[in-house]
Formats: C-alpha cells, sequence, structure tokens
C-alpha cells in the first residue's frame, strides 16, 4: 500500500470535521441568578403552573438542540427557585402535537437505569434538573432528577446511591398535561442533596442545567448546551446562591432486616443491618453487617465466545452505593481495576466516601469475611481545573487460601478544547492463585473529540505477571497500540434518523516481542424514522496463532420502545480456531398495561451446541410493588442441561418497610425448591 493510498484510506475512515461560517453561536455556560422564594407560602405541587411564586421568578429560555446547536421548534421554558427547605423547579414544555407526547415508565429511577436512546432515556418524553454543587464540572459529581409525562421519577445522585428512598432521598414531582404540551414541578429538599459544607461564604455559585428529551422528534435540548461529548465545563451557572446552614443536619438510617429460609432441609433464620450516616453535606459512611446477597438478582453472563473474561454488572445496594468514587480503569483500556464482583460475600463491610473539600474526592471500602479473607480499596482524586484531574488508587485482597495481592497507582487526565489525554500507571505485587503477581501496567490514551466524532489513540502495556485480585484485568503480558473511531449523525427529516459508524485497529505483541494481537473491526448502525436498526460488523483478528475472522448482522424493530421490541441477531465465521455461528432473538412486550415480559435468547455452535434462553417477567402494580420471575436455561456440549427460575414478591424502593417474598433461588444453577421472606425495616 503506497502512502498516498494510506493517506486517502485514513482521510475516508477518519473525516475531518466540517465546519461551516453559518452555524448557530453555542448557548454554553449560561449564567442565571439565583432568586430566593419571597412568597411566604410553599407552592403546591401539582404540575400547574399558575401559582403566584412562578411569576416572580426568571425564566430560563432558548433551549437549543445538542445535535444542530439551533433553537427547537417547540419551546421549553424552565423556572428555578428556593427556600431554606428546598428547590424548586418549574419546566414548561410546548408541543405542537400534544397528542404525541409519550409516558410510558412507571418504576422510580429507570430512566438512569435505562439511559441512553436505546433504552429508557429515549423510550419517552422527559425533563431533567441537574447541579454541579461543587463546580467540578465532572458527570459523576452531578446530581439529576427528572420527570416523565406520567410523574414517574428518576434521580441519579453524585458519586452513586442504592435504590432504597431512605438513602437516595425523598423528594417529589407532579406533572399536568396542558392544551400546548405538558408541565411539571419538583420539589428538592437541601438535605437529599451533596454540596459544599458553608463555612465563611454563605453564597456560592452551582452548576445547573435544564435538560428535555422529545420523544416524538427524538430531539434532546438543553439550555445551557454542552454538546453532543457533553463537556462539563459548558454546564450553566446557577449565580449566587445563598445556601441555607440549617438545611443539613447529621442523620443515621439504619435498615435492619430479617430472613427466613424454608426448603429441604431446617428452616434457617438470618439478621443483619445496614447503616448509613450522612455525617456533612459532602461526606458519607455506610457499615453492612451480616449483609444479604442471597435475595440480590445478579446479571446472568450470555453464552458466546469471548478471549476475556465478561463484565457482570453489579446489583448489591452496598456496593452501589457511592460506588463512583471507586471506579478506575477503563473498559477500552486495561479494564476495571477493582470489580466488586470479586468479593462474593463478607461478614462486615465499611465504606466512606465523598468529598474533603469541593476540588478533593476520596473513596475507602473494607470487608472482612472473618478466617477467609478482606479487602481494602482507596481511591483519591484532585481537580486541578474544569477539565484537569488526578490521583491515586490502592486496591488489596489479603485471603487464608493463599491470595496476597496489591495493586497500587496512579491516573490523571486533562482536556484542551477537544483535545485530551489520560493516563493510568500501576504496579502490582503479591500472590493470586498461589501464583506470584509483580510487574506493572500502564495506559496511555490520547482523544479528540468533536461533535459527532470521537477518536482515540491508546498504547498499553502490562506484565506477564501482573495481577489484580479484586479487578478484571482482561489481558497481561503485551504491550502495543490501539485506535478507536467513532462517527454518527442524526438526521431530522427524512426515513433515516441516525446512522454511526466504529472502526477500530489493534496491534499487540508479547513482551518478548513476539507478535500476540492484531487486527481490526468494523460497525456500522442504521435508524430508520420508523424505529427500526439496522446494523452489520466485520472483525478480523489474530491471536498467538489463531486468527478470528466474523461477520455480523443485526435488526431490530421498535429500538426506542422497550415495550414493543423485537431483534435477531446472526454472527458467523471462525473463532478459537473452529467455525462458529450464533442466533440470538430477543422480545421485549408491555401486556395488560402493566406486564413486562422479555426474552433473550441465544444458540452458538462451535465444537457442539450451546444454548441459552432467559424469560424474565414483572408485573407493577405501583412503583413500588411488583410479582416478577425468571427462567434461565442452559445447554453445554458435554455436560447435563441445566434449567433455574424463582418468582418473588417485592414491595421496595420506596419509604418504610420493605417485603420480599421469593420461591426459588435466583443466583442458583437449578431450581431449588426454597421459599424466604424478607423484612426491612427503615430507622
Amino acid at each position: 500500500m503506497t502512502f498516498r493510498t494510506a493517506l486517502l484510506l485514513a482521510c475516508l475512515i477518519f473525516p475531518l470535521p466540517h465546519v461551516s461560517a453559518d452555524e448557530p453561536a453555542p448557548r454554553t455556560s449560561r449564567p442565571l441568578a439565583a432568586v430566593k422564594r419571597s412568597i411566604t407560602v410553599a407552592p403546591v405541587l401539582d404540575g400547574d403552573l399558575a401559582d403566584p411564586l412562578w411569576k416572580e421568578v426568571p425564566p430560563a429560555t432558548e433551549f437549543t438542540d445538542l445535535q444542530t446547536g439551533k433553537l427547537t421548534a417547540d419551546p421549553t421554558v424552565a423556572r428555578i427557585t428556593y427556600d431554606d427547605d428546598a428547590i424548586y423547579v418549574a419546566f414548561e414544555c410546548r408541543d405542537s402535537q400534544p397528542e404525541g407526547i409519550v409516558g410510558r415508565e412507571l418504576e422510580r429511577d429507570t430512566l438512569y437505569r435505562r439511559r441512553g436512546d436505546d433504552a429508557g432515556g429515549g423510550t419517552e418524553d422527559w425533563v431533567e434538573v441537574s447541579f454541579d454543587t461543587f463546580l467540578s464540572f465532572k458527570e459523576n459529581d452531578q446530581a439529576k432528577f427528572a420527570v416523565n409525562p406520567l410523574g414517574t421519577r428518576s434521580a441519579r445522585f453524585g458519586g452513586g446511591r442504592a435504590n432504597k428512598a431512605e438513602w437516595s432521598g425523598a423528594w417529589d414531582a407532579a406533572v399536568k398535561r396542558t392544551p400546548t404540551g405538558w408541565s411539571a414541578e419538583l420539589r428538592i429538599p437541601w438535605k437529599v442533596l451533596n454540596y459544599p459544607t458553608a463555612r465563611s461564604i454563605q453564597k456560592r455559585d452551582f452548576g445547573l442545567n435544564f435538560t428535555r428529551f422529545q420523544y416524538r422528534t427524538r430531539i434532546r435540548s438543553q439550555w445551557s448546551n454542552t454538546g453532543l461529548q457533553n463537556f462539563g465545563n459548558l454546564i450553566g451557572r446557577w449565580k449566587g446562591v445563598d445556601v441555607p446552614r440549617g438545611a443539613f443536619h447529621p442523620t443515621l438510617s439504619l435498615l435492619p432486616y430479617t430472613l427466613t429460609f424454608a426448603g429441604d432441609g431446617p428452616i434457617v433464620e438470618r439478621m443483619g443491618v445496614d447503616a448509613r450516616y450522612q455525617a456533612t453535606p459532602d461526606l458519607t459512611a455506610v457499615v453492612s453487617v451480616n449483609p444479604d446477597f442471597a435475595t440480590v438478582e445478579n446479571a446472568v453472563q450470555s453464552i458466546g465466545f469471548s478471549r476475556s473474561e465478561r463484565f457482570v454488572e453489579e446489583r448489591r445496594p452496598f456496593f452501589l452505593e457511592g460506588g463512583d468514587y471507586f471506579r478506575t480503569g477503563q473498559f477500552f483500556g486495561l479494564g476495571p481495576l477493582f470489580y466488586s464482583n470479586r468479593i462474593e460475600k463478607f461478614d462486615v463491610g465499611a465504606k466512606i466516601f465523598g468529598k474533603l473539600t469541593p476540588q478533593d474526592t476520596i473513596g475507602v471500602l473494607l470487608t472482612e469475611d472473618f478466617g477467609n479473607r478482606s479487602d481494602f480499596v482507596a481511591r483519591y482524586r484532585h481537580d486541578l481545573s474544569p477539565t484537569a484531574q488526578a490521583g491515586f488508587f490502592v486496591n488489596q485482597k489479603d485471603a487464608k487460601a493463599g491470595d496476597h495481592n496489591s495493586v497500587g497507582g496512579l491516573f490523571a487526565n486533562n482536556r484542551w478544547g477537544k483535545f485530551g489525554f489520560d493516563t493510568e500507571q500501576y504496579i502490582s505485587g503479591g500472590r493470586v492463585d498461589k501464583t506470584k503477581a509483580g510487574g506493572y501496567a500502564s495506559s496511555n490514551n490520547f482523544q479528540y473529540l468533536d461533535g459527532n466524532h470521537f477518536t482515540s489513540l491508546r498504547y498499553l502495556t502490562a506484565s506477564p505477571h501482573f495481577q489484580d485480585a479484586n479487578g478484571l484485568v482482561f489481558f497481561n503480558d503485551f504491550k502495543g497500540f490501539s485506535g478507536y473511531h467513532n462517527w454518527n449523525r442524526e438526521w431530522r427529516k427524512g426515513a433515516w434518523r441516525s446512522f454511526s459508524v466504529d472502526f477500530g485497529p489493534q496491534y499487540w505483541w508479547h513482551q518478548d516481542g513476539r507478535p500476540y494481537q492484531r487486527g481490526v473491526f468494523m460497525g456500522a448502525n442504521f435508524q430508520t424514522r420508523s424505529d427500526w436498526s439496522l446494523g452489520i460488523n466485520v472483525n478480523h483478528n489474530r491471536f498467538d496463532d489463531q486468527t478470528d475472522r466474523t461477520v455480523g448482522f443485526r435488526i431490530t424493530s421498535g429500538v426506542s420502545n422497550r415495550f414493543r421490541s423485537y431483534g435477531l441477531r446472526l454472527d458467523t465465521g471462525t473463532q478459537g480456531g473452529a467455525p462458529t455461528r450464533f442466533f440470538g432473538p430477543q422480545v421485549s412486550v408491555r401486556m395488560l398495561k402493566r406486564l413486562d415480559v422479555i426474552y433473550q435468547g441465544g444458540i452458538q455452535e462451535q465444537k457442539g451446541w450451546n444454548r441459552q434462553h432467559i424469560a424474565t417477567f414483572n408485573y407493577q402494580f405501583s412503583g413500588t410493588r411488583t410479582v416478577g420471575g425468571r427462567v434461565v436455561s442452559l445447554t453445554e456440549p458435554g455436560k447435563p442441561a441445566s434449567t433455574n427460575w424463582y418468582v418473588s414478591y417485592r414491595n421496595a424502593g420506596g419509604a418504610g418497610t420493605e417485603i420480599y417474598f421469593l420461591f426459588g433461588d435466583p443466583n442458583a444453577v437449578k431450581f431449588t425448591p426454597r421459599a424466604a421472606v424478607k423484612l426491612v425495616f427503615a430507622r
């Protein structure tokens, strides 16, 4: 290949961003003066904006389309005020076709559990207010509050919180349909927010933004446009907030539980307690004694060939609470340096996390499984500027079985406009599975972010004996380069709604110089205005002396409506030195207005047949009361087929006592005839 040909190919794959002289000026970093409520009577939360309060509050207007930067055809007006108890927010959402307003979700916090255009974030209309109270300009530090046209609330707090009202905080919202669209009112008590402790300076500036998603047009608009790459430093400013001194009081929340099992053997009873202490508005401690993980439904690993261990999402409340403060490592890099699923059980666990100062973030975690193992994790981050940060990370496992492993290192990142750089440097020591661990691992990544384009070039290296017993490091004994480019675009008119193209070359060597992994993958996905998704991907990689060549196709109907979605995945080629074929159907429907049924299947032919079928159902009586269940069937070559199922009743996620009833074991390989009753008491 000549240099000219290579240059032409690079220009086609990594196209330069288009710049036009008549592009609209971005409305970014917009200021809004804080207005304290002067009317003595608090507004009635009913979604009706006729309340006199809103007439004295200046509006936030001129929402712009994140894709085009232009003002939206259907305007949105937001207002915000506060008193010594709470913050009040109002949205007026105009819609030229109000009959097209869509509300679907009934369960609290669904928006942030299913975020994305293919999930909860794109299945319905919603509005959102976000606060960056520390002005750190980091997404993980923001508190977000959203509501859909049905009045279903969703919240995501900086650092992450478990799905329990006493821990996630009680806040309210109300909505109303109007002839010109819909409106919403939110009341957010100060006590549910994390914010800098008031000392000498009472008035502060907070980061603030208002966002609206209109399902009919699929337009996501913002008051202060942070761009498609979501640059945190472009968030708006809520100027001169008089933070009330008496709004916060240290709180201790106790959640003791009792659990009774009845099955083939004797009746088993367990007791434990979870405690959360909010010491300051910016620092939290959590303690869990004899926690119950047996009734938490773990995610199921899919079948299918993989060169590395698969990541499985965490669902246990102890690890979800403040989980962002411990997150280190990247999926497209070395992998998560702390992978909480490695800690399968413990007797006592404690963690403290939050802000030491507005620029200093800390997370410390300790678990103890008496007589077996102890684990320690610590992470510290210092914000050098709105776009730069640096810190250190320590992860340690000490097990009686012979694992004594420690991993520690430094990380840093910075962004200069559209260019970014991040680096991670770690060392390892001790033993894992009675094998010596040592050496280093490093990731150095250059990025370019520009609207519809994202480009990354990364150099990675890991010693042959680098081990992380509490992490998910995908590979070791390698060094080399990985590239990635994504190009995506949306159209506001026509049959096609959007497309996305991915391209990723990779060339790695072993540490002794032998070729290891080298190849490339390419993928493209197109979405139609009629809500179909069509995708194709091609992969060609050589791993040592084996070559993987696959072609995959995906088609989905109802890609933005999880209540009526049907999909099919087909892959064929060679993996692991053997021919392979994969067939994966998927169905997700809502019936009888409240019954959700999901089926995911996987049938793979590779050195025999692997079959996996997962069916779940969930009937929602209300936002907190549900009846659900899951059936998992698995057939692998040379192994007996296994089927597990369970059913459950849950009254949880709200304030007060929670009740769980389960028949079966959610995480067993085969069905276990067992009944369990769990009560969680709020104190």
